[in-house]
């Protein structure tokens, strides 16, 4: 034990004594046992929640200290002060059989704190506790069940009171608040005055509305702890109004007026914890929920942009295999243009029209296969921002970057372009032109594959209403029916190799996500019917 622990135990059995000694001047009956809300106990409850069970002591000194000023002799003053303490023990070793947080930070906590306080801890002090008084002579045997009752009514009322709003203050607030509690403070004391006294309500149910309405509102916008301490105050300021025969809880039986107090004390404050700390699960679920949404999301855009590189990679790999095969008629052409001046520089027929012919020829070829270059650099960049565009431009584009494969595979594409399809679009031209590349790949490589003889591809666009029709169809002999519903997943692949299985993947996230549009697949009599669906732009 060092020195900080006994500072503890000082200042929390002062304040002990100190709201003992105030409930105790507040009590319509000259005794240490009071009906009235006894603070101490609240302060007891909080101190052993929140340090534990080695404040015991202070509990028992300060205890002892106010039964010995208030008239009582050393021995029953020392037996109630060690019940006391043995309450605080046990408050703590519930608290954590149970599982609870001393954060109170769970409805379920609130709730398991107060069925503590109701069903273990002021049954067990105040049949003790006036044992002992009764054991002394304090009490007569025949006021055994009163004073009991009085005890365990006012003792539960300062633990209710008190030990949430103490613990969740200390939990929840720092320095920078004080000027926000004290605030809270005034105008709840104005509150309770306007209400009591300067325009009384006398209806209790009006009067409880009247000031939960408040308590309620701060426990929902800043906290429950708001809530909890704008109760307390609420409390002391009916309590010393009722005490000072003001207010509207002023009877001629002064035992029956704590009682309607206390009433009114514990539908407020129960609600208070029960709702605001309700409210505050709520909120506290609601923002789990999103972070773990948006952490979802976040690892999703991660995944996506992961996969939309390895698929850019893919298209990468595609848009050399198509370059090559673009270059490979400029190539032969410079083959041929090569051998010709090589053959008539052998031959002595070298002259300068021959060399303005060998430039001419050259530099076509050259040109050729740059603006190539350009077209594919162009149209596989990645775009920012949607532009509007033609269908029939994007489609066009496309075929042709493909057609010398084609050709060389013995594909035949057919082309169906009604007139009336020739409108404007919305979005991101180059995208889509990847997609309708993506898909014509496969169709090329199911014909591959399969070997099927007469090899085609019908490309029919259009116009329903307000939407772009556009099917690509091929004679491959379709997607075997067990996974024609998979082949939009990631990763997921019909290709024996080679294959990543993103393409139609993103395929479908380009046309849905990025162009409000559709992507369908199905089974033709031919083969596989792939159907994208765009809106017109307006």
């Amino acid at each position: 034990m060092n020195l900080s622990y006994f500072i503890k135990i000082f200042f929390i059995a002062l304040a002990y004594y100190l709201m003992g000694s105030f409930s105790l001047a507040l009590s319509p009956e000259n005794s240490i046992v009071t009906i009235v809300v006894f603070s101490a106990e609240g302060i007891a409850l909080a101190a052993a929640i929140l340090f534990g069970k080695r404040v015991w002591l202070a509990i028992l000194i300060g205890q002892f200290l106010l039964a010995y000023t208030n008239g009582m002799s050393w021995e029953p003053s020392l037996g109630i002060a060690i019940v006391n303490s043995i309450e605080a023990i046990l408050a703590v070793i519930f608290f954590r059989k149970f599982k609870l947080d001393n954060r109170l930070s769970t409805f379920r906590d609130i709730v398991g704190l107060l069925l503590i306080i109701s069903f273990i801890l002021q049954p067990f002090s105040a049949l003790l506790g006036n044992l002992i008084l009764l054991f002394f002579n304090i009490i007569e045997p025949s006021q055994y069940f009163k004073s009991s009752f009085f005890w365990f009514v006012g003792n539960t009322m300062g633990q209710l009171l008190l030990s949430p709003m103490l613990i969740l203050i200390y939990w929840n607030s720092n320095s920078r608040d004080i000027l926000k509690i004290l605030s809270i403070g005034v105008i709840s004391i104005a509150l309770s005055y306007i209400f009591l006294e300067l325009y009384p309500i006398s209806n209790k149910l009006l009067l409880l509305g009247g000031t939960i309405f408040f308590t309620l509102y701060l426990s929902y916008r800043k906290g429950v702890h708001y809530g909890a301490f704008s109760t307390v105050v609420i409390a002391y300021v009916s309590l010393y109004l009722t005490h000072n025969h003001m207010g509207v809880f002023v009877d001629d039986n002064p035992v029956e007026n704590i009682i309607n107090l206390n009433s009114y004390f514990l539908f407020q404050i129960l609600l208070v914890l029960l709702f605001g700390t309700l409210l505050s699960d709520m909120k506290n679920q609601a923002k789990r929920l999103k972070e773990m949404v948006d952490k979802e999301v976040e690892k999703n855009r991660e995944q996506q942009l992961h996969m939309l590189h390895k698929n850019r990679l893919s298209l990468k790999g595609e848009m050399i295999s198509m370059i090559a095969h673009q270059w490979k008629q400029p190539l032969n052409n410079l083959s041929l243009i090569n051998q010709t001046l090589i053959f008539k520089y052998e031959n002595g027929e070298l002259t300068e029209q021959a060399i303005k012919e060998f430039d001419k020829d050259s530099t076509q070829q050259i040109n050729q296969m740059s603006q190539t270059i350009s077209d594919f650099t162009n149209f596989f960049s990645p775009e920012v921002n949607a532009k509007k565009f033609y269908l029939k431009e994007v489609i066009t584009q496309a075929l042709s970057f493909l057609r010398p494969i084609f050709i060389n595979q013995h594909i035949n594409v057919h082309l169906n372009m009604r007139p009336e399809t020739d409108v404007l679009l919305d979005g991101y031209p180059n995208e889509l032109g990847q997609m309708i590349i993506n898909i014509l790949n496969n169709a090329k490589d199911a014909l591959i594959e399969r070997e099927v003889e007469n090899r085609e591809i019908w490309i029919v666009v259009e116009r329903v209403k307000e939407e772009m029709y556009i099917s690509i169809e091929d004679s491959g002999g379709g997607i075997f029916p067990e996974i024609i519903s998979k082949i939009f997943d990631p990763y997921f692949s019909t290709k024996s190799k080679n294959g990543t299985g993103l393409g139609l993947y993103m395929s479908k996230l380009i046309i849905e996500d990025h162009m409000s549009g559709k992507l369908l697949v199905s089974n033709s009599d031919q083969g596989a019917r792939f159907e994208i669906i765009l809106p017109i732009v307006i």
